[in-house]
């Protein structure tokens, strides 16, 4: 029996989902309405809710049967009419029984790893190997005398350097000269004091020699070879300017010490070139003045592991190098850490790097060197995590230095930057 009147009320609100007093249109209201006793309008209740029932019961079947067909994937003869709108529910895709539960979809390779190689389809740079813009293709290079000083770091435009050669001067520190050709960077520096020897490398490219300053036996090469140069003691205040600031990213609020204030840059180099009539193009038979380059992929690994390298240039000063597969790149690091790029803030790695082994000694109180360019000797190629003997060959000042496999065939790199370690003879180069 369903009771009193209260307790049809709250019988409501739980099937209806509401709390409270029933609505008016209940039939126990509405019997009271038109006059019938309390107990006949219980009846007409009662005699409501049996007829209800069947059809309560029904829906429910009916419901449960189409989710049952719509989950089995046999729905799609079903026509949902909704008012004036017409669903139509699309078969599922049928699932193969005869796979494992655990089938991975294979996955289709990239046609290109079938191909033998890949060539860059415009000009690219006899320095690197990369994509170059057209104009640039013959664009006479820079090659800028930069202070590797602890006191001078981060320097400014090392991260866009085509080439980067690195050897002592004195002192047991290395200095780095930077050749600029793809990219000339707004910021080249700090900029420091040439070497006899540091002129070869120009030659090796063909490039303007830039620096500030040069030892009497640097001056003495410049002017019996009749090197094209822009010295900063002459051209500071046009070309050079100072800079006692470090790059805000470092949080660096004191100044640079004076000598590791002068920098050069795109506009004052290329206007000065310009304005003085210097030759700003490569000659014809520039192709000794790059390198090599293969697009193939390696089909094995050649050499032994190098995924770490350390050159002890002095027992103050070494450069290491750690590989990054996933880039293909050697990362550059010195005392401080990663070697850091002061125009960008990031850190500098290479494609290649070659190993040049030579006979270098102390000329003078101060730890100045005579570094021996010319002649032949040996040295290490060290790309994709793996390193190999090589060769290198310079006949002159002026000629560009040649490099070769052991066998004797030319040398070919990846394509990509090159740092170059010109490296005393009896020292040991550590791979691992």
């Amino acid at each position: 029996m369903l009771g009193t009147g209260e307790n049809n009320c709250n019988l409501h609100g739980i099937f209806s989902g509401r709390e409270g007093p029933a609505p008016t249109n209940t039939p126990s209201l509405r019997g009271a309405k038109r006059g019938r006793n309390p107990a006949e309008a219980v009846q007409l209740q009662q005699s409501w809710i049996a007829s209800s029932l069947p059809l309560l019961a029904m829906t429910v079947a009916l419901l449960m049967f189409l989710f049952s067909a719509t989950a089995c994937g046999n729905a799609e003869g079903i026509d949902w009419l909704e008012g004036d709108i017409f669903v139509e529910i699309p078969s599922p895709t049928p699932f193969d029984e005869s796979l494992p539960h655990s089938f991975t979809p294979p996955i289709v390779e990239s046609p290109v790893e079938f191909l033998p190689f890949l060539i860059p389809a415009g000009p690219i740079s006899r320095l690197t190997g990369l994509p170059i813009e057209d104009e640039y293709v013959n664009r006479r290079p820079f090659a800028a005398v930069i202070n590797n000083s602890s006191r001078a770091l981060p320097q400014s435009g090392v991260g866009a350097a085509d080439i980067i050669y690195e050897v002592l001067a004195e002192g047991d520190v290395t200095r780095l000269v930077g050749i600029f050709q793809s990219y000339i960077p707004e910021m080249i520096g700090p900029m420091r004091s040439a070497r006899d020897y540091f002129i070869d490398f120009a030659f090796n490219h063909g490039a303007v020699f830039v620096h500030h300053g040069a030892s009497t036996s640097g001056y003495a090469r410049i002017n019996s070879l009749s090197a094209t140069n822009l010295d900063g003691m002459a051209l500071e205040g046009t070309v050079f300017w100072r800079d006692r600031s470090f790059p805000e990213w470092t949080g660096n609020t004191g100044r640079r010490a004076i000598e590791h204030s002068s920098f050069t840059g795109n506009e004052r180099l290329l206007n000065h070139v310009a304005n003085r009539g210097i030759r700003d193009y490569w000659p014809e038979d520039a192709a000794g003045y790059g390198f090599n380059f293969t697009f193939a992929p390696q089909a094995e690994q050649v050499g032994g592991q190098a995924y770490m390298v350390h050159v002890p240039f002095s027992a103050l000063y070494w450069r290491r190098f750690e590989f990054d597969p996933e880039t293909g790149l050697y990362m550059a690091e010195n005392r401080q850490g990663p070697h850091m790029d002061a125009n960008t803030g990031e850190p500098v790695g290479t494609s290649t790097i070659l190993i040049q082994f030579t006979s270098m000694r102390v000329i003078d109180g101060v730890g100045r060197r005579a570094v021996d360019t010319i002649g032949s000797g040996s040295g290490y190629m060290i790309s994709g995590g793996r390193y190999q003997p090589i060769l290198w060959a310079k006949d002159s000042h002026t000629a560009p230095t040649r490099w070769y496999f052991a066998d004797g065939t030319p040398l070919q790199l990846a394509p990509g930057r090159v740092w170059i370690c010109v490296f005393q003879s009896n020292g040991n180069v550590v791979f691992e």
